[in-house]
C-alpha cells in the first residue's frame, strides 16, 4: 500500500478532530473514503488494509486505536465477503479492542463493530472468541455509559442466539450471572437501554429454564425471585 493510501485511512480522524465544528467533515464523508480505497484498491492485496488497521488498533493513541475500529465496522458493511475471508484477523483485532483499557470509545466501537459481523456471518467460525466476547460484553452490561450499556445489551443478545450447542453450557453460566443486571436495566433510566434489555432477557431466558420450567436451586438463583416469575409469565 503506497503512502496515499494510508494517509487516507488516517486523514479523516484528524480532519475531524482539528477543524472547527463547522468544516469538519461527516462520518458519511469519512465512510465514502473508506469505502473508495475498497472499492478501486487493485495494486495492493486487501489484507494489507487489514495490516495496516492492525498496526492502528494497536496504536499509544487512542483516537487512531478508534478510528480502526470505525473502519473495520465500516468494512464490515460494505465488503462482507471480504471480512469474512479475514475473519480471524478482524475479531482479533475486535476483541482486542473490546478489552482496551484505556478508551471507553474504542470499546464502544468494537461492540458495535462485533454485532455487525456477528450478524453477517451469523456467529460461524467465532471458537474461542465466543468465551471473549461474552466475557467482557457482560460486564458492559452495567457501564454508566448509556450508549454503550445499549449496545452491550445488543451484542449479548446475538450472542444468547447463535450459541449453540457447543457453547450452550458455558453461555448458561454466563447468563446466570446475569440476571441481577437483567432486573435492574429492565427499569433502566434510558428507555432505549430498557428495550434492548427486554430484548436480550427474552433471547437468553431458554438458557434460565430447565425441561421447561424455571428452577432456580442455587443460592444465588434463589435471590432472585422476581425474574423467576417474569420467564414463567412468557
Amino acid at each position: 500500500m503506497d503512502q496515499t493510501q494510508r494517509r487516507m485511512l488516517g486523514q479523516p480522524f484528524s480532519i475531524l478532530t482539528t477543524q472547527p465544528k463547522k468544516k469538519r467533515i461527516s462520518v458519511m464523508s469519512f465512510f465514502s473514503k473508506v469505502s473508495c480505497i475498497l472499492r478501486f484498491q487493485k495494486s495492493e492485496p486487501l489484507k494489507n488494509v487489514f495490516f495496516i488497521l492492525a498496526e492502528r488498533a494497536r496504536d499509544p493513541s487512542a483516537k487512531k486505536r478508534h478510528m480502526a475500529m470505525r473502519n473495520l465496522g465500516t468494512m464490515a458493511c460494505e465488503t462482507p465477503d471480504k471480512v469474512r475471508e479475514y475473519k480471524r484477523i478482524v475479531l482479533d483485532l475486535l476483541v482486542h479492542g473490546l478489552y482496551d483499557p484505556m478508551s471507553s470509545e474504542v470499546i464502544h466501537e468494537s461492540v458495535k463493530t462485533l454485532t455487525i459481523i456477528l450478524g453477517k456471518t451469523q456467529a460461524k467460525g467465532l471458537g474461542s472468541f465466543f468465551i471473549d466476547i461474552t466475557l467482557q460484553t457482560r460486564t458492559l452490561l452495567d457501564d454508566e455509559n448509556d450508549s454503550l450499556r445499549y449496545s452491550a445489551f445488543v451484542l449479548f443478545g446475538q450472542l444468547a442466539a447463535f450459541a449453540g450447542w457447543k457453547w450452550k453450557k458455558f453461555f448458561t453460566s454466563q447468563v446466570k450471572q446475569t440476571q441481577d443486571s437483567f432486573l435492574i436495566h429492565l427499569q433502566d433510566r434510558n428507555p432505549q437501554v430498557a428495550k434492548a434489555c427486554k430484548t436480550t432477557f427474552r433471547a437468553c431466558s431458554p438458557y434460565l429454564r430447565q425441561r421447561k420450567e424455571c428452577s432456580f436451586q442455587s443460592e444465588e438463583d434463589q435471590r432472585n425471585p422476581k425474574l423467576c416469575r417474569q420467564l414463567m409469565r412468557k
